[in-house]
């Protein structure tokens, strides 16, 4: 059954909500990390999914909730580190959306990647868009970029179309320029740098490269220990 259940001094009212799902190129883990660290933003609830099997994420040895709700005096995030299960995403979207909703948080800011093919030497780009006018006349004001076209799906055309038939007006989302098949650090500093410029927080390019060092080496340490039981499964089979 899909539910939310509070923990510690839940709080959303007059807060904008930034909603971050896993996707192209980690963008979602990495915002995740470094909001939560560097805005020193609390727990204050876990998300269940209907359908979704047992899972958990692990971070320095402690075994933690895939999905999960932060905030600080300022903001709120929505983090969610897994794939939810294809048939139930449009049930599990107007829960949040609902739940958001009835909290009275000021903003609901779905974020994602932007799968493009690009080289080194290209700038990134970060873009808006919304279901209202009045909202991309907000984001042109706060210097945010408009997608003149495209195509988008999943989690934020869900979220977007659910509040606008809600009539919940303070909805936009933020879609910055990835490469899909690899860690898109980046991409993710554009997209939070874009955040503080709207909703008026200190970005730490400091604190952002020591987070960014982190889950590079979670990364590769995963991946080590993949390519050696590869090669261990490989040699038994030689035996």
């Amino acid at each position: 059954m899909n539910r939310i259940n509070g923990i510690n001094n839940l709080d959303l009212k007059g807060k904008p909500l930034i909603q971050s799902f896993s996707g192209s190129g980690a963008i979602g883990t990495i915002l995740s990390t470094f909001l939560v660290k560097a805005l020193k933003m609390e727990q204050v609830a876990v998300v269940h999914a209907d359908e979704l099997p047992p899972v958990a994420i692990i971070k320095g040895g402690l075994i933690e909730q895939p999905i999960r709700i932060f905030q600080n005096d300022k903001i709120a995030l929505m983090s969610c580190e897994v794939n939810i299960p294809y048939n139930t995403v449009s049930d599990f979207i107007e829960m949040l959306v609902d739940f958001y909703i009835k909290s009275g948080v000021s903003h609901i800011v779905p974020v994602g990647g932007l799968p493009v093919l690009q080289n080194q030497f290209e700038e990134i780009e970060c873009y808006g868009i919304a279901n209202r006018q009045e909202t991309l006349t907000f984001l042109e004001e706060n210097g945010v970029q408009l997608l003149e076209e495209g195509i988008v799906y999943g989690t934020v055309v869900e979220t977007l179309e659910l509040c606008n038939t809600k009539e919940f007006d303070s909805s936009f989302a933020l879609l910055v320029e990835c490469d899909p098949s690899v860690a898109s650090y980046d991409s993710t500093k554009k997209l939070v740098q874009n955040l503080a410029k709207i909703f008026d927080f200190e970005f730490d390019e400091e604190e952002f490269e020591n987070v960014s060092n982190i889950i590079r080496t979670r990364i590769e340490e995963s991946t080590r220990f993949l390519r050696d039981e590869a090669m261990d499964k490989t040699r038994e089979s030689h035996l």
